[in-house]
């Protein structure tokens, strides 16, 4: 039996990667005939394919001989990180900067990761200079950004290369909830300057050509598989494997979906659900337990026991986390598959997947 192609683990990237508008050949593009800095925002829910994207980029620019392709963790040591790899990709053996300190951190010599080189912006100053004369150009990826003191940090040596005209360029993934908590940190309006990819649904159509391809069954068949993935990244990937996996046992029939539904639901329950909605805040998590059952905005402010302005709010917030999308005047449906069973899931004392409400 061939290899299973669908791989539903986060981060990693599967062999079926759905991109019918192109939206990485058209950021590649897009970089590649800039002639100033930017930076880019890709943004959307837990396992909607950030990092996908952000890897099939990433190849992208490092097929290119022009440029210099960079991954940066987020973790303390990032810019002297940045300094390290531009120098060893650049090799500018007519720049004598890093010659005084080959004792601290180059030259052969390591230093701590979780120590910054002193003046590390003035080194990149240097290199960069030096890869504009090269006639090249940077490309910087970093996964999963957060409001942390190294990105903190790197967004203003970005800023200031970015006021020099050097041609660098970084791509950054993140969840939603960053922009939404960065607006009062000076250091990190640069993400909310930054150009925004967002990762949309994937097409029905082309989930069900996928799973009709694959599978070799109905095109009915396959269409009510792709309806039970809302076209979320992580569903098609999932719901995928764990059909292909069941077809060593037996070839595909139709009753395959029903038995299969209540395994894909758990996977779904505590491999994403349970994450994304820990991590809202309290008020967050009332919210979407209120519009459960396509409540109107003034019926959840009586089960929150809030007005419509307040409320309002928490509306904005999910719409801006893809949690919901409006479907009619004051009204709103989850974004995610099965994710109002899961509501009923955290509320029900008998389920392991109580949370108390």
């Amino acid at each position: 039996m061939k290899a299973n192609p669908f791989n539903p683990t986060f981060g990693d990237i599967p062999t079926l990667f759905l991109d019918k508008d192109q939206q990485v050949k058209k950021l590649t593009t897009l970089i590649q005939n800039s002639t100033f800095a930017r930076s880019f925002f890709i943004t959307g829910v837990r396992g909607s394919g950030k990092t996908a994207f952000l890897t099939r980029v990433s190849r992208n620019f490092q097929n290119d001989s022009n440029c210099y392709t960079i991954d940066l963790l987020n973790k303390e040591g990032i810019l002297t990180s940045l300094a390290r790899q531009l120098y060893e990709l650049s090799n500018p053996k007519t720049t004598q900067i890093f010659d005084s300190i080959k004792s601290i951190s180059l030259g052969g010599i390591s230093i701590s990761r979780d120590t910054e080189v002193p003046n590390v912006d003035q080194m990149l100053d240097h290199l960069m200079t030096h890869i504009k004369e090269q006639h090249k150009y940077v490309v910087i990826t970093i996964d999963e950004v957060t409001n942390s003191k190294q990105i903190r940090d790197f967004a203003q040596v970005f800023n200031a290369l970015k006021r020099k005209s050097y041609p660098i360029f970084v791509i950054m993934t993140g969840l939603p909830d960053l922009v939404l908590d960065i607006q009062n940190d000076e250091k990190l309006t640069f993400l909310l300057r930054s150009e925004k990819i967002n990762m949309t649904p994937l097409s029905i159509a082309d989930i069900s050509i996928n799973y009709m391809q694959v599978f070799n069954c109905s095109f009915e068949d396959a269409g009510k598989l792709a309806k039970m993935t809302l076209g979320y990244s992580y569903a098609f990937q999932l719901l995928g494997y764990l059909i292909f996996e069941k077809l060593a046992e037996h070839p595909f029939t139709s009753s395959l979906i029903n038995k299969i539904t209540p395994i894909y639901q758990s996977f779904l329950f505590e491999n994403a659900y349970q994450k994304i909605f820990i991590s809202l805040s309290e008020l967050d998590r009332q919210y979407l337990i209120a519009i459960n059952g396509h409540h109107k905005l003034i019926e959840v402010g009586k089960i929150m026991k809030k007005d419509k302005v307040f409320v309002s709010q928490y509306r904005r917030r999910a719409i801006e986390r893809r949690l919901v999308h409006p479907s009619g005047y004051g009204y709103v449906d989850y974004t995610l598959p099965f994710f109002n069973q899961y509501i009923n899931q955290i509320q029900n004392p008998d389920s392991p997947y109580y949370l108390g409400y």
